[in-house]
């Protein structure tokens, strides 16, 4: 089994407090990783950088 894997749910591996809502199906599908294949799309990496720059715009 494969699944896409979005930045939204990466993300909220690293800060859960953020959303925690969303906690119980970020740490679900963390755990569906030792057993499934995630296709990360061309995007991801933007989407990860566009959040961090959001959360911190005078660092940069």
């Amino acid at each position: 089994m494969s699944f896409v894997m979005d930045a939204s749910v990466a993300l909220l591996w690293l800060a859960p407090a953020t959303n925690p809502a969303g906690g119980d199906y970020a740490a679900n599908t963390l755990a569906a990783l030792k057993q499934a294949k995630a296709v990360v799309p061309s995007l991801f990496a933007l989407e990860i950088a566009n959040v961090i720059r959001k959360s911190n715009p005078r660092a940069l």
